[in-house]
């Protein structure tokens, strides 16, 4: 959060209950310009952050669930005029959706219409990125140069694995038309 220009206010961990969460939600918001759970977001029953998220005030819950992956639980939500995110609890999910998501938000709140662009780099792909035309996908990659030629290996791996973040030099994102990317092509590739 302070990368994007925000002074972060961390909270205790909460226990998984209701009144608990609902207490802390509430005293987030009372102190702070926005407010973030990460955890607890899935799309279930057992999810606790819609349900505390949406009492905090109108308008409540503007969305559960996104055409995105990794994050397809996160949460959208304000309240007294201030936004509210559940994010994923699995790390490459809540990484992903606060790039995607909180950090602009940030900058907004602090009165920067326009964040800063990501550093890029251009790549062509070692592997076919398979993806499911409708959704926005976000593969995680390893930068290396063969050749003279920079190259971006796609590192596959459910976003409950961290080891797929510690190997990764950036991000590729498959856009929501279309259905995949192939090996040889050159793509943009956001850096960490």
């Amino acid at each position: 959060m302070s990368r994007a220009g925000g002074v972060p206010v961390p909270r205790a961990l909460v226990r998984d209950e209701l009144t608990a969460q609902e207490e802390a939600a509430r005293s987030a918001m009372e102190t702070a310009d926005a407010v973030v759970f990460s955890a607890g977001s899935s799309v279930s029953n057992r999810d606790l952050t819609a349900k505390v998220l949406d009492g905090l005030g109108e308008p409540g819950v503007l969305a559960h669930g996104i055409s995105h992956k990794p994050g397809k639980p996160t949460i959208l939500a304000a309240a007294g005029g201030k936004p509210a995110f559940g994010l994923p609890g699995n790390p490459v999910s809540a990484m992903t959706v606060f790039e995607m998501l909180v950090r602009p938000t940030i900058y907004r709140l602090c009165g920067c219409d326009s964040p800063p662009a990501r550093p890029t780099t251009f790549a062509a792909l070692t592997r076919d990125v398979p993806s499911v035309t409708g959704r926005e996908d976000h593969v995680q990659v390893r930068i290396r140069d063969v050749d003279g030629e920079r190259v971006a290996e796609p590192l596959f791996g459910k976003s409950n694995l961290i080891y797929t973040l510690t190997r990764a030099d950036g991000s590729v994102t498959v856009p929501a038309d279309l259905g995949g990317l192939y090996a040889g092509e050159r793509v943009p590739v956001t850096l960490y």
